[in-house]
């Protein structure tokens, strides 16, 4: 690393990549004193970076959330208004049996529901399926397509197979359509786009392409009501590394305890995006990093979470990859023999209507597949992941990327567009807005892993958006002070 060598100091190779991965400075590695740097000097200092604080668990006694007693929720006045869009969870659903026929029917729908997003944009060429392509040689056509392969030629241009429900042909992005050569670099394999270009003998040369993407412009909803929407995930129950006191301050906060006891009292929802608790062999010796090793007593201490919580708080709860349910994506709702406390258990991903806003609520599992297949995307920016969802309309493009279960019906693919979309899974608070729609990354409530640490990764725990819907004003509050 550039630097050290120079003040005499060696590093290991594994060390020196975590400190890369962590975008430790020389500096910082110097101040550890260190004539030779190791891999766990470095964890140690990102540790030690995080400043995370660990809480003790089983013997922490219950907490008391008692509000004061000039405490006056608004949202108390008010009765909920939530409709779930049964269609669009696969809860009480799910047919898929891993035949031949299922895939090419899961396929099949997304392909024929994306082009009709597409064939919404007007077009200056005229349209051309595949198996017409040789008809139309040294015509300037567009055709909607799925991207099988992608690879790089000799003369360093882009050249990716893709098919239709007609036929296979081939596309190519020349460095001279520089804009549109660019912008290909994100795209991946099972990706839907519109393509215009001239077609040739072998191949469609680009000179443009459109993702199905979110309306330029829409409005925002502004409810009438002045209430609010608290988001959480990744709380993971049972965990060691579980951090107890930040979720107890957010409950406190709740009950009025807290500073800003009027944004408190307008909260009359909680949306959670998955992983309430850790599981049970979700990976190899997890047994080491559990406190609670019984999943029915894992969700009996989120049973006991809820019940803290004020009782006019309407509790929307999902799965995420660490939950009681299937891995394969799109996720059922978690059992109701797991969870006895009043909630509202949806699918992954689920779409919602709380009062006046369209909440689209997923897990975030093909963050990873994403990250690892798309350049300039990375963990540290979760919302730039969730935008290039929306953009393709469909919340797990890369089909293989994490597990898919070939449902008749493709429950990942985002038909309407939504006023809030919400992930967790990544342990990293995250927001944005993009053409209308409020992106939300809702951070985690356990500490960093000895994974994570390696990845460099640093996670955010005790962070709570809470979004007000009568003036659209998000804010993130901060438990872990």
């Amino acid at each position: 690393m550039k630097g050290l060598a120079e003040k005499g100091v060696r590093i290991s190779l594994e060390a020196e990549k975590i400190a890369e991965s962590a975008s430790i400075p020389a500096e910082e590695l110097l101040s550890l004193g260190k004539t030779f740097i190791t891999e766990d000097d470095i964890l140690i200092l990102i540790r030690k970076k995080a400043d995370l604080r660990e809480a003790p668990l089983a013997e922490a006694p219950p907490a008391q959330f008692i509000p004061p007693s000039d405490f006056r929720p608004s949202a108390r006045e008010f009765g909920p208004s939530l409709r779930f869009h049964e269609k669009l969870d696969v809860t009480g659903k799910s047919r898929g049996s891993g035949k031949v026929e299922d895939f090419v029917a899961y396929f099949r729908d997304r392909f024929e529901r994306i082009s009709r997003l597409l064939s919404a944009y007007a077009s200056k060429y005229p349209e051309a399926s595949l198996d017409d392509m040789k008809r139309a040689e040294g015509q300037k056509v567009r055709s909607i397509v799925m991207i099988t392969d992608i690879r790089q030629t000799k003369n360093n241009n882009i050249l990716m197979d893709v098919e239709d429900l007609k036929g296979k042909f081939k596309i190519l992005f020349t460095r001279r359509e520089e804009e549109a050569f660019s912008r290909a670099r994100m795209l991946t394999r099972d990706d839907i786009i519109a393509v215009y270009g001239k077609a040739t003998n072998a191949f469609i040369i680009v000179e443009d392409f459109e993702l199905p993407d979110l309306p330029v412009s829409r409005d925002r909803k502004l409810c009438e009501k002045d209430l609010a929407i608290a988001y959480l995930s990744d709380i993971h129950f049972g965990s060691n590394k579980f951090v107890k006191p930040y979720l107890d301050g957010f409950v406190d906060w709740l009950h009025g305890n807290r500073g800003n006891p009027e944004l408190a009292g307008k909260v009359k929802y909680i949306s959670i995006a998955g992983d309430l608790v850790d599981g049970i062999g979700i990976y190899p010796n997890q047994e080491r990093e559990l406190t609670e090793k019984d999943i029915y007593r894992q969700y009996a201490l989120f049973d006991d979470f809820i019940n803290s919580l004020p009782d006019y708080i309407e509790i929307i709860v999902g799965p995420g990859n660490h939950d009681a349910v299937r891995r394969g994506e799109p996720m059922p709702a978690i059992p109701k023999d797991m969870i006895k406390s009043d909630v509202h258990l949806i699918g992954s991903p689920a779409f919602a209507t709380i009062e006046c806003s369209d909440h689209l609520i997923y897990h975030g599992t093909s963050t990873d597949s994403m990250v690892a297949s798309m350049p300039k995307l990375s963990y540290d920016k979760p919302e730039q992941v969730m935008v290039e969802c929306l953009k393709r309309r469909h919340l797990s493009t890369i089909f293989g990327g994490n597990a898919i279960v070939p449902e008749r019906m493709d429950y990942m693919l985002i038909e309407k567009e939504p006023d809030v979309l919400h992930f967790g899974h990544v342990h990293k608070n995250g927001y944005t807005k993009y053409r209308g729609t409020l992106v939300i990354n809702s951070g985690t409530f356990q500490s960093t892993t000895d994974f994570q640490l390696k990845q460099g990764h640093i996670p955010t725990p005790g962070r709570v958006p809470v979004l007000e819907l009568m003036s659209d004003t998000l804010r993130t509050l901060d438990f872990s002070r």
